[in-house]
């Protein structure tokens, strides 16, 4: 990792600290929030599935891959921009 001014390390750890809540934020809440209502989702089937199970079993764990690559390309354009990246 490069070497970043100091006035730019306050801003660079703000972003980066930013950017982890958000998607901590953005992944806890439907992972806390789904789970209230597998009852009413296991009244509907998908392929003899009930849903709920499908959503909570299948559907959490396709979210929580989708956020973590979000969350990698996020924190690879900020690093970018404030050239503190391996690739430079």
């Amino acid at each position: 990792m490069l070497e970043i001014f100091r006035d730019e390390q306050r801003t660079y750890w703000r972003h980066t600290k930013l950017r982890v809540f958000s998607s901590l934020l953005l992944f806890l809440v439907p992972v806390l929030i789904l789970p209230l209502y597998i009852e009413s989702l296991n009244n509907y089937q998908i392929l003899g599935f009930p849903l709920g199970y499908l959503v909570v079993g299948h559907g959490v764990w396709i979210f929580a891959f989708s956020t973590i690559i979000t969350y990698n390309k996020q924190q690879d354009a900020i690093d970018h921009w404030y050239c503190a990246n391996e690739d430079v």
